[in-house]
Formats: structure tokens, sequence, C-alpha cells
């Protein structure tokens, strides 16, 4: 078959292109593949902190609850012809003028430099940590990013035998791990800064998700602010919030948003929008030339409302 781009030969003498992607999810996996299938002769690396290439993130809860048993079911795909995926590879510092990226290896920590011709930058978002909340550090409070933090979760919910879940933040992830939780018949409180939950969508309609979540049996906690973490056990955490709220649990989940991952972008004086992700226009490239930004990290163009925004969701 042939290719989108025809089957034409490489321009004789032209110098190969590298492409180097920091980021292997759903964005910088597509990018990789794009120019690939744009350009077979580029010569694509994609950078990975873990173990994990475009695995879906948001299908953790459905791990957790049992219903995805193996964890490896989560790829969204598993062969990655003519791209180099360098995994435990972690992007520390960008250098534009020169075009290249300090790289470290989780096994040695040894930093090295790779070159590049154009970059693209997809480094994702970073969970929010509520500023001021005591006990975030504590064993037995976790949050849930990444595939070592779905392992980490499920950890405690078998091995260590957790039966009570407090859950901070009804957002997307808390709603969720709501239901995957009472799937597994764990004591679930959701706690909620919000009245009812699930704050971006009407509030009529945050109020039938929540009429939903009770029936099946999970514990609404609207309109609280949850103030304090704290040891109640050798197993068990004690949480308290505005309004009097006290709640005690093996495991408190802190789901309370995320925010876009862009250190390496700032410290390499790539400008971000008003938003605080990446600023980028409406090809996805950023403020210097030659480096390019998309996913949760960056902005993208809002074809309503005709203006940057920053909406970190898979569609």
């Amino acid at each position: 078959m042939q290719s989108p781009t025809g089957n034409l030969p490489a321009a004789t003498g032209r110098a190969m292109i590298r492409l180097l992607v920091i980021g292997g999810s759903d964005a910088g996996i597509s990018a990789a593949l794009r120019a690939r299938e744009k350009d077979p002769s580029a010569e694509v690396s994609v950078l990975l902190a873990d173990e994990y290439p475009n695995y879906s993130i948001c299908g953790l809860p459905f791990y957790l609850s049992g219903e995805t048993p193996d964890h490896r079911q989560l790829a969204h795909r598993t062969a990655f012809e003519g791209i180099e995926i360098l995994t435990n590879h972690r992007a520390v510092a960008i250098h534009p003028a020169a075009r290249t990226v300090d790289v470290t290896h989780r096994a040695n920590g040894r930093v090295k430099k790779m070159r590049y011709d154009r970059l693209v930058i997809a480094t994702g978002a970073v969970p929010s940590r509520p500023k001021g909340l005591p006990g975030l550090d504590l064993p037995g409070v976790v949050f849930l990013h990444t595939m070592a933090d779905g392992f980490a979760v499920r950890n405690r919910l078998t091995e260590r035998g957790a039966h009570s879940v407090i859950i901070v933040g009804a957002g997307y992830i808390g709603v969720e791990m709501a239901d995957a939780l009472r799937h597994r018949g764990i004591e679930v409180t959701l706690v909620s800064h919000t009245d009812p939950v699930f704050p971006t969508v009407d509030p009529e309609f945050g109020r039938l998700v929540e009429e939903e979540l009770s029936r099946h049996g999970v514990r609404i906690v609207g309109g609280c602010t949850v103030e304090r973490i704290e040891v109640d056990g050798p197993h068990s955490l004690a949480v308290s919030g505005t309004g009097g709220f006290t709640g005690s649990a093996d495991l408190v989940l802190v789901a309370t948003g995320a925010r876009p991952d862009t250190d390496l972008a700032v410290a390499a004086g790539i400008p971000l929008g008003s938003s605080g992700a990446i600023r980028v226009t409406q090809r996805m490239e950023t403020g210097i030339p030659g480096i390019w930004a998309a996913g949760d990290c960056a902005e993208t163009w809002h074809r309503i409302l005709q203006r940057p925004a920053y909406l970190p969701l898979g569609t």
C-alpha cells in the first residue's frame, strides 16, 4: 500500500531530519508517528521517563477496579515502527541555541547530550498539591497520575488490604475512583470543595452524578475544604476539614487536579500563556524556532472562543 506521502525517494543529498520528542504519552507518540508518516527518512526518538509508552492513564481507575485486570491492556499502541523509544530517559535541560537536550538514564544517572533538528515538548501535566495542607507526604496518602502511582495504589488495596478510602477532590479522577473503589467493595468517602460534585459540568448534572454515586454507597461531603491529614493509628489516617468534617480511612487519595508540566520549557526560555501552559501557535509552534509543544503541557486554540485555552483532556 502506498503511504500517504507517496513512495518518492528522499531528495538526493538532503540531510536526514532528527526529531526528538520529550514525553511518550498520546501527544508525544502521535507527533512521532505522524512525523514518520510524513517523512519516512526522519530519525525520530522519544524520551520516556518510565517504561510505559502511550499507556492510557485515564484507564487507571478501571485497572484499579479490577475491570481491566492486566495493566498491559491500557497500552494504546505496542508497535512503534521506525521510532526509537528510550525508556527510563528523562530530559533535564533544553539548550535551544545548540539544539541539544541533556538527558539522564534512571539506571546510572549520568547526563548525556542528544542533538535535535526539531523538538516536540510533550511533558504533560503533574498533580496539583493543595497548598498548606499538612499530611500530604504521610504513608497512605497517594496521588494517581502515572502507571507507578497505579501500581502503588493497587498494592495498598490488595496486599495491605485497604477497606476504606477518603478521596479528596471530586473532578474526573475523584469521581471515577469513587466508582472504581465501590466496584471493589471498598468504603468510600468523596470530599469536594464544591457542592455539588464534579464542578466541570452544570450544577444540575453534577447533582445527578452525586445522586448516582450515593445510590451506589459513596458518602458525599460537599462544600468542604480539607484542612489536615494526620496519622490515626498503625494503618489509619484521619482527615478533617471545614464544616466540622472528620473521617478516618486506610488510604487517602488526593485528586485535586493537575497543572501543566512546564519546568523544562521555562528553564529554556520558552514563553508561557496566561493559563500557565506553554504558549503555541495554531500549528503548535512555541516562541522558539524549531520547538513545538502539545498535550497537557500546552495551550490549544479554542475554535469556539477564538482564543488560546488550556484544556487538558483527551479531546
